[in-house]
């Protein structure tokens, strides 16, 4: 789900000090990340995401540690495929060579970011562009989001983003310039309806995923943030209240854990209507069927809920779940590119 680039931007966005972003630009051959993946270094040492499997991150931060205090930009190259010890591949079970971008988060990369983030939670993808000059360092930089704004830093003619694919990224020469275009997703979202003990470590399993998490339910006592702390929000609402409130997209997924059959009956009857990337819905197949039974029922309806895989108890149940929305967000961005 590269749920590191959410876990990034919350952390600029939420922490105070100087940091550093790293992004692979261009692989070749095997590697543990793909181009697109992203990390960010603090100047205390804290470290959010991964470019490896662990053997460059370290390497990494050392060579960016003057960029803390001096703003700057550049382009590191790993060859893993070496053989002698100065390599950083010794043992890494890779054999590819890694080009990654390292930048300054200045003051005005900040700001850009904090509307990265208020987009892609609300639901908008964005497409980023950065422009190299002939010693690696980054000109110029700009956001494109899905409805035609654009903000940044750049000068001259815009680049064209129509060959941007979904979940892609792409290094080439256009018109003469280097340019790395980074498609940056809408936040996939995870709506629970049902605020029972079985839904905290489905909660927490998704967040630590890179989901947004929303807790819905009509028991006061039950949907609040003490219980869901890591919840974007909880929302008190009957099945109808719940529905009718929300713009529900084709990158959202329902899960229902309401232990309540005229609750759930309610629930499936409003959102079969809707468009959804997924429906799962808990208890036995025969109690779906015979919630389900005289509608048409889309493909993205799953039942029971999660993967096949002997699930026992909240937490075994929360992973076979969170393993099927992976599973179900991969065939669809398959089927779009």
């Amino acid at each position: 789900m590269r749920s590191d680039i959410y876990e990034i931007l919350d952390y600029v966005c939420q922490h105070p000090g100087k940091k550093v972003l790293a992004t692979i630009i261009d692989v070749h051959g095997s590697a543990y990340k793909r181009a697109g993946s992203t990390m960010l270094f603090h100047e205390d040492g804290l470290q959010v995401g991964l470019l490896s499997g662990g053997c460059l991150e370290e390497d990494v931060f050392e060579r960016v540690k003057p960029f803390f205090y001096e703003p700057s930009s550049t382009i590191i190259t790993y060859d893993l495929s070496a053989e002698d010890d100065l390599s950083w591949g010794q043992g890494a079970g890779c054999n590819g060579k890694i080009k990654i971008v390292v930048e300054t988060v200045t003051s005005q990369v900040y700001k850009d970011i904090q509307k990265v983030r208020t987009f892609v939670n609300n639901g908008v993808n964005i497409v980023h562009i950065k422009r190299f000059s002939k010693s690696n360092e980054i000109t110029d930089y700009l956001f494109y989001t899905e409805f035609g704004e654009i903000f940044g830093n750049w000068n001259g003619a815009l680049p064209t983003i129509k060959n941007v694919a979904d979940n892609s990224t792409l290094l080439f020469d256009n018109q003469g310039d280097r340019l790395f275009f980074q498609k940056i997703l809408a936040r996939p979202r995870l709506i629970i309806y049902g605020a029972g003990v079985d839904a905290i470590p489905l909660a927490q399993l998704a967040q630590f995923t890179g989901l947004q998490v929303i807790i819905a339910d009509w028991r006061p006592a039950f949907c609040n943030k003490r219980h869901f702390p890591f919840a974007y929000k909880t929302v008190i609402a009957t099945p109808n209240e719940f529905v009718s409130s929300f713009s529900f997209t084709t990158s959202d997924s329902v899960v229902l854990m309401t232990h309540n059959y005229e609750k759930d009956k309610q629930l499936i009857e409003l959102l079969v209507e809707k468009k959804l990337g997924y429906l799962g819905i808990l208890g036995s197949k025969t109690r779906a069927e015979r919630l389900l039974r005289g509608m048409d029922i889309p493909e993205w309806v799953h039942f029971p809920v999660g993967l096949s895989i002997g699930a026992e108890g909240p937490q075994e149940i929360a992973i076979s779940v969170i393993a099927e929305l992976i599973q179900n967000k991969t065939r669809r961005l398959d089927m779009a590119l």
